[in-house]
């Protein structure tokens, strides 16, 4: 049996799911398996393997894939990088195949469902790790009504350090948001733009910070967003109102670190079972 790779693809070359930030858990977890990354123009014919596709980018072209994916007896397909589901996963149609999404909606329901966890970067860019300073930490965009409402709250939170910038990107280096978020105890994490799931969510449990997860999307809907991806219990505080978070977080901060601990213990585990869970699907 030839060795399990994992093949980058995509029917537009200059957009590659490697290049981008929402790889990051995937290359790790391919990283921890010893499984080959390989950058593709054309899938290859072999017995089984991994397919990652930025899903926006496309968009339209399923059929195309199809006749790619077609090549491979066995497939674990990763749809990556579509937050506003604009690839038609129904139109994938293989004899022999899983399928991963990656910002998952309502409509995916019957697929596997995975977090987008940290950025590539994030590795390149670790803090050292400083002493808590503030107890609440929120940089980013104020872009919608969920971080409109955490705004209106944040200047009044003691012990607080608030950076909001203009758009994505457009704040601190990741250097220095990193080196920011690890002096902070608790990390508030508003929905992202389309869906509930944010980079600073996992980005703060790497930092040792406790994240605060939203309930409520962009659009005003509410939803366990975390439950409906893990579909079990976890230690994850979450709330539909921000303007509780001046009542909340003295609690929080009582319960530190054990609180942290025991989202970080919860990621850990996530991480080693989804590796396990898609090495065991390949090999099906």
């Amino acid at each position: 049996m030839n060795q399990i790779k994992a093949y980058i693809y995509s029917t537009n070359p200059l957009d590659s799911a490697n290049g981008k930030w929402d790889y990051g858990l995937l290359k790790e977890t391919f990283e921890k398996h010893k499984v080959e990354q390989v950058v593709v123009d054309s899938i290859p014919q072999t017995d089984r393997a991994f397919v990652i596709i930025p899903g926006q980018g496309n968009a339209g072209a399923e059929e195309k894939i199809n006749q790619q994916l077609s090549n491979i007896q066995r497939v674990v397909l990763f749809i990556t990088g579509d937050e506003s589901a604009m690839f038609d996963v129904d139109r994938i149609k293989h004899p022999n195949i899983s399928i991963w999404v990656q910002y998952p909606h309502q409509k995916h329901n019957k697929y596997n469902r995975f977090f987008i966890g940290v950025p590539q970067h994030l590795k390149q860019n670790l803090p050292r790790y400083p002493s808590k300073k503030y107890d609440v930490y929120f940089g980013g965009q104020i872009t919608h009504q969920r971080r409109k409402q955490l705004a209106e709250v944040m200047p009044s939170l003691q012990n607080a350090l608030y950076k909001p910038t203009a758009g994505f990107a457009q704040g601190d280096t990741p250097k220095d948001y990193y080196e920011n978020l690890s002096t902070a105890r608790i990390a508030p994490c508003p929905a992202g733009a389309q869906v509930v799931d944010t980079f600073r969510f996992f980005e703060a449990i790497e930092m040792l910070a406790l994240p605060i997860g939203d309930l409520i999307d962009s659009k005003g809907i509410e939803s366990d967003y975390f439950h409906y991806i893990y579909q079990a219990d976890t230690p994850i505080v979450k709330v539909k109102d921000w303007n509780t978070l001046s009542g909340i977080v003295p609690e929080l901060i009582n319960q530190y670190p054990a609180n942290m601990h025991k989202v970080v213990c919860w990621w850990i585990k996530y991480k080693r079972d989804f590796g396990i869970k898609i090495m065991e699907q390949v090999n099906e």
